[in-house]
């Protein structure tokens, strides 16, 4: 039950109850003049469209005032008509809208202390301004579910429209990029066309680059702005692994980057599966394009002296340099690209699947050596308690 009630029960408050009944036309009058007066904008509004559902507000007050049963008062509460859904259709603000309800408030008080002809003792006061608060809180929070509704329904159609504008930009850039592909062979087998050979591959990576981009993109508002809890199963981290890996060895290949997985077959842990698999293709891409040399691993520690598990990807590129550590993690924001394109989202997805996973991203970076990231996951998500970082495979 809601505090403010609480106060009311002690006993029903009839002269109130019944100097707000006998002032509902007078209270509602001088609250329209009021504002009119004090918010020019409410000008255009009829009398009815202003004072909406306000005399049953005044009506809900008073009987919630004459009682003193507790499930009573809470009913009238709870029936009473929250006009902040009517001024949402007005298209008021909630500033406007506790703007609206401090000058009822004030009214209130003044007619009823004239209908009494006299002040109202503190414990009448209290009570009356209890009932005021949770009547006028509703209206507030009637607007504000209002508004969240109608951000949610924005936010979802908007996905769903980036969704299938990526969708056909992904396959048509896809048969962009097949083209291409039949072209380089063609050249390759005339011989002779080395420049032009180059220039394709140029035009298919950045293809590639652009794919990227809108998949982490739609990722990022994915995350941004639906929000989601984990859905917790068991994952063959080893299998999961793989598969990550898979999508980056064409890349790896290509720049003399090795791909390996230190996690022993069979090791499992209970995660959600698909916020993981985001994370671990965001740290290795992430790896992957920015390594020249050496290898980018995929690795699994789950000690049993040990309050987590801990999934690492290690790389041997430039490294991240002390002042961009603090916001590696923020969205759009790079540090040093060595050369690289992007947006910027890759880590800042990691990190925002890594909350909803209930886990701890971080990273160790040394510049010219390589770069770290550590997703430190509860313990209840390990089921697997084999040490794991004696076994590696490369892929």
């Amino acid at each position: 039950m809601n505090p403010l009630i609480v106060q009311l029960t002690h006993r029903p408050f009839p002269e109130v109850a019944n100097a707000i009944r006998s002032s509902v036309d007078q209270i509602t009058v001088a609250w329209d003049d009021a504002v009119r007066k004090a918010m020019p904008q409410m000008r255009h509004l009829t009398f009815d469209e202003l004072k909406d559902s306000t005399p049953q507000i005044l009506i809900c007050m008073a009987d919630a005032l004459a009682s003193d049963d507790p499930e009573v008062i809470h009913e009238l509460m709870e029936r009473a008509p929250a006009q902040g859904l009517s001024r949402f259709r007005l298209k008021l603000d909630v500033v406007e809208v506790m703007q609206e309800d401090r000058l009822l408030r004030s009214i209130t008080v003044q007619h009823v202390e004239a209908f009494l002809d006299r002040p109202l003792g503190s414990v009448e006061s209290a009570s009356l301004h209890t009932v005021i608060d949770v009547m006028l809180q509703r209206s507030v929070i009637a607007m504000v579910e209002q508004q969240k509704s109608q951000l949610r329904v924005a936010a979802e159609t908007e996905l769903k429209f980036l969704s299938f504008l990526s969708h056909d930009l992904n396959n048509n850039l896809n048969s962009v990029t097949m083209t291409l592909q039949m072209h380089g062979l063609d050249l390759k087998r005339a011989g002779g066309f080395a420049e032009a050979e180059e220039s394709l591959a140029t035009a298919e990576q950045m293809i590639h680059n652009t794919v990227a981009g809108m998949r982490r993109m739609l990722d990022h508002e994915r995350l941004r702005k639906l929000g989601r809890g984990s859905t917790v199963l068991p994952v063959d981290l080893h299998a999961l692994a793989a598969e990550i890996v898979s999508q980056f060895r064409q890349e790896a290949t290509a720049k003399g980057v090795s791909l390996e997985i230190e996690i022993r077959p069979g090791a499992v842990i209970e995660s959600d599966p698909q916020l993981l698999s985001l994370v671990l293709q965001n740290l290795v891409g992430n790896g992957v394009k920015y390594s020249s040399r050496g290898r980018v691993r995929v690795g699994f520690a789950n000690e049993t002296h040990q309050e987590s598990a801990m999934i690492w990807v290690s790389d041997n590129g430039p490294g991240i340099a002390p002042e961009n550590t603090g916001n590696i993690f923020d969205a759009f924001k790079r540090g040093d690209k060595h050369g690289q394109q992007g947006l910027g989202l890759g880590l800042a997805i990691a990190s925002e699947a890594a909350q909803f996973l209930g886990a701890n991203l971080t990273v160790e970076s040394q510049l010219r050596i390589g770069t770290t990231f550590r997703l430190t996951l509860p313990r209840s998500s390990a089921l697997n308690e084999n040490p794991v970082q004696d076994f590696a495979a490369g892929v």
